[in-house]
């Protein structure tokens, strides 16, 4: 998928993570170190970055993936881990929104979903879907208030941690 056309957000400047970016995004994983913890039990590895790049599913094709940026005047300051078409068409994967502890409570995270939707539209999508561990009830709370609602839950088998999750969904 060609991507030359990234949502807005005041404020900040999104662009596409490609290689030459890995040492910001491993940065940032590294200061997000809580959030890593809280879902697998460890803080992100040294090559962390690099994986989240070329993660994708084993029966969808790596470009659909996107792992878009979001600079301020902070440096890279949060990350969106998205897949297209997944689970089903029309359905965009919302694998990770991560945003620096520095900048949590401040709106960022309100401002990148509310510019990802009319984006996701616009692209062909007509659901976002994700899940939240249970043990992480701030996150929960923070998608309802996106409009998100709970459709399921399921077990997360991760190497080393079982998680409890809840699936959420946001028709567009």
């Amino acid at each position: 998928m060609v991507v030359s056309d990234l949502p807005q957000v005041e404020g900040a400047q999104l662009a596409l993570i490609s290689g030459s970016a890995v040492p910001e995004l491993q940065e940032l994983l590294e200061r997000c170190a809580d959030f890593e913890v809280m879902v697998t039990g460890s803080p992100p590895d040294a090559h962390a970055a690099a994986d989240l790049l070329v993660e994708v599913p084993p029966e969808h094709a790596l470009r659909d993936k996107l792992v878009i940026g979001v600079w301020t005047d902070q440096g890279l300051t949060a990350a969106i881990d998205l897949l297209r078409d997944f689970p089903d068409p029309h359905a965009w994967y919302l694998g990770m929104l991560l945003v620096a502890p520095e900048a949590r409570g401040r709106g960022l995270g309100a401002a990148i979903v509310a510019a990802l939707r009319p984006w996701i539209v616009a692209k062909g999508g007509w659901t976002i879907r994700l899940i939240v561990q249970e043990q992480n009830p701030a996150a929960l709370r923070f998608w309802n208030r996106q409009g998100f609602v709970e459709v399921g839950a399921a077990v997360q088998e991760l190497d080393d941690r079982t998680n409890q999750v809840r699936r959420l969904e946001l028709r567009l």
